[in-house]
């Protein structure tokens, strides 16, 4: 693998996409049912950089865009819109697919529309129509980018840590999820576990909040907080654990508790200092 300081460096953006008219609804962390006809199409495409520090999220969603505009006779059924990107790799290859797999099978068993087109003679829309998945929601993509990120890094050699790191960072991912399962603990040889000690103090209010920033709230409409007690564990309802397996139990979803626990409006995991 390239170093990060060389010039035009290829790399593999991974693109989400899916009806416009359900942008506020990926982006709430709402499910995308194929029953009211939504869904998500995700694809790849190749990008040269100068770099990765030369990347920014709005130069990968505009390079997405055109790729995307490329396939309206791949059989889009209506208007489409880009929700999010990812960056890897170039050696990778398929890695669409196999963000698409775990998805599908390994992680959330949802659906996609491999099994719908197996009566379609057109070879290109068969093709596509396995880049279809219904029934997804934001936080299920994020964690299967996050698990094959995670992936990357425990099977590469000392060369490759860095640049993977910067990579994880671009795709808005904690590459230590500051969790107590053994697969996890490979990762913080890696990189310094996040010590919730440098950056919180006792009895610091944390929120738990959904993909899009906003509080998480109960049954009864209220928001869950917890607080900071030190050693990395937190006081949540009377149940202290760390913030991943909390953020879990309330949110239903397999996701990365300091992405999601915010200190005065800011992600724990935003708040580290290296």
């Amino acid at each position: 693998m390239s170093n990060a300081n060389n010039k035009n460096m290829d790399f593999k953006i991974v693109y989400v996409f899916g009806p416009a008219t359900s942008e506020e609804k990926y982006f709430n962390d709402e499910t995308l049912t194929l029953q009211n006809g939504e869904w998500v199409k995700i694809g790849e495409t190749t990008f040269t950089a100068d770099g990765i520090d030369k990347i920014n999220r709005n130069a990968m969603k505009d390079y997405a865009i055109k790729r995307v505009r490329q396939e309206s006779r791949t059989g889009i059924p209506v208007a489409a819109k880009i929700y999010d990107v990812f960056i890897f790799p170039h050696k990778n290859k398929n890695i669409d697919k196999i963000i698409r797999q775990r998805l599908c099978a390994e992680l959330y068993s949802l659906e996609n529309s491999a099994e719908n087109n197996k009566q379609i003679d057109d070879k290109e829309t068969i093709k596509a129509g396995e880049e279809f998945v219904y029934g997804a929601t934001r936080s299920q993509i994020k964690y299967a980018v996050q698990s094959y990120d995670h992936d990357l890094i425990v099977n590469s050699d000392e060369k490759e840590i860095k640049l993977l790191a910067q990579i994880c960072r671009c795709n808005d991912i904690d590459i230590n999820t500051n969790d107590e399962e053994e697969q996890e603990q490979i990762l913080v040889k890696r990189r310094p576990k996040l010590d919730l000690d440098t950056i919180l103090e006792l009895g610091a209010e944390i929120v738990l909040t959904k993909s899009d920033g906003k509080p998480f709230t109960d049954v009864n409409k209220e928001p869950v907080k917890a607080t900071y007690i030190g050693g990395n564990k937190i006081n949540c309802r009377g149940e202290i654990k760390c913030t991943t397996p909390l953020a879990r139990k309330y949110l239903n979803q397999k996701v990365s508790g300091n992405e999601y626990w915010r200190y005065e409006g800011e992600k724990l995991s935003s708040l580290r200092k290296d």
